[in-house]
């Protein structure tokens, strides 16, 4: 079996009274993109601070490649950072930024010119940081950290200063780019979104502790709590009770689910997991959303409010409505 390229054992950081990030353990593989995802204050960019060098630990470890680089600073490290406001030097050219980190030889020249190849730049050397877009100052950011051929990247919070009609676009262009030089890359974020658009793994982080470490398919299919479940993705908590193996009790109707817990649980209900029927649990509808072709509708309920989207074509029903489930459901084993 193939070791890891970064190896994450206990990581550890207090800030007073405050565990910022208490036992942090993962792994990843060399050229694989990891995304840690939470709220303000879940311990993201302290362990990004931490795996960079620029935070020391209470306790833990890291190693890449099998060797501890725990004792190292941030420059032995060889790691790139990218910074949530990319902290250009507005007095020098594009080429000057880049190659800010390379030492003056007869390569310095190529390796700029290489790397503004890879971010879509190529001819913008001469330009000053002011003559670019968002876009464009993010990906000269990108450049420079890429410059020094760092063993690992870190991007924190890349895309937050971006307008949102560009986000998206760039976001496409930033996994193909890193994707095509083969780095190992850990991106901090607090939008799910972007998280399942970069990550080929995402790390779900609250108060400081991982709730949940998989591919967005497992984290929004299959979340291990009701943490992940609603944060992750819009999501309803019901409280249900299995009545059999592949079936759970939302109310007075008994729906199909995944799993094989007993008793009561919480059920997580997706927009898309129920529909409207003739028959099926009660309820009324308190709220419609239109999202332009399809709509959003809040229900209540007995067991509790339900959100549902639907098409355009269900946004004439009357208030009183049933609902179903149009697929197994997910819940997690905390009893209600």
């Amino acid at each position: 079996m193939t070791a890891p390229f970064l190896q994450v054992e206990g990581l550890s950081k207090r800030f007073g009274d405050h565990q910022a990030v208490a036992d942090l353990s993962f792994t990843l593989a060399r050229g694989a993109m990891l995304a840690l995802l939470g709220p303000s204050g879940s311990g993201k960019t302290t362990t990004l601070r931490m795996l960079a060098g620029f935070e020391q630990l209470d306790a833990g470890r890291i190693l890449v490649e099998g060797r501890d680089v725990t004792p190292l600073g941030p420059a032995a490290r060889r790691f790139g950072m990218v910074f949530q406001h990319y902290a250009l030097f507005p007095h020098l050219s594009v080429f000057e930024n880049v190659a800010f980190g390379l030492s003056k030889d007869a390569d310095r020249a190529s390796r700029v010119a290489e790397v503004l190849r890879l971010v879509d730049l190529a001819g913008f050397e001469s330009r000053s940081i002011g003559q670019l877009s968002g876009g464009q100052q993010q990906r000269v950011a990108l450049a420079r950290a890429l410059a020094p051929e760092p063993r690992l990247l870190f991007l924190d919070e890349p895309l937050s200063n971006l307008d949102p009609s560009l986000r998206e676009r760039t976001r496409a262009e930033l996994r193909a780019a890193l994707k095509q030089i083969g780095i190992t890359t850990i991106l901090v974020t607090h939008e799910q979104e972007e998280a399942f658009a970069l990550g080929d793994l995402v790390a779900v982080l609250k108060d400081g502790r991982l709730q949940q470490l998989g591919t967005p398919t497992e984290l929004y299919e299959h979340p291990q709590n009701q943490f992940v479940a609603t944060f992750v993705g819009r999501a309803s908590a019901l409280p249900g009770t299995i009545t059999a193996p592949g079936r759970v009790r939302v109310g007075d109707v008994d729906w199909p689910t995944a799993g094989s817990a007993t008793g009561a649980v919480t059920t997580v209900v997706r927009p898309e997991d129920v529909v409207f029927t003739d028959s099926g649990l009660p309820g009324t509808v308190v709220e419609r959303r239109y999202l332009g072709g399809r709509a959003l509708f809040r229900v209540s309920t007995a067991a509790g409010t339900l959100e549902i989207e639907a098409p355009m074509a269900s946004a004439e029903l009357e208030a009183k409505v049933h609902v179903t489930a149009r697929r197994s459901l997910s819940f997690n084993r905390d009893s209600v």
